[in-house]
């Protein structure tokens, strides 16, 4: 059995982002959400429940700079006013921290031996 990927509710996501998905099924699980800070710098924060897959692409002046896409999520958090994501795949933990306020997606994977 594939685990769930337990994500926030609509709600909560409209808080954090301060609007609602520009993008959105809500047969598919899927959601995109489209934010830009005070320096011009645009992030664009998606995910597949279903999927169990979210992806980040920032912008800067209508430029993609870095596009990340990863599956195998596990839930999705808001702690200390940032957006926390968790991935879970065999040996190895992701995690994904989003801040909206000054925009920055930081991803990192460790080993789990």
């Amino acid at each position: 059995m594939t685990p769930q990927f337990l994500v926030l509710d609509r709600s909560e996501l409209l808080e954090f982002f301060g609007s609602d998905p520009i993008e959105a099924s809500d047969v598919d699980g899927f959601a995109c959400y489209e934010v830009t800070d005070g320096r011009g710098v645009t992030m664009r924060f998606s995910f597949d429940a279903l999927e169990r897959s979210v992806q980040t692409v920032i912008s800067v002046a209508g430029l993609e700079v870095s596009t990340v896409s990863h599956e195998g999520a596990e839930r999705m958090v808001i702690r200390d006013g940032q957006l926390r994501c968790e991935f879970a795949s065999g040996e190895f933990k992701t995690n994904l921290t989003i801040d909206i306020a000054v925009i920055f997606a930081k991803w990192s994977t460790l080993r789990l031996e």
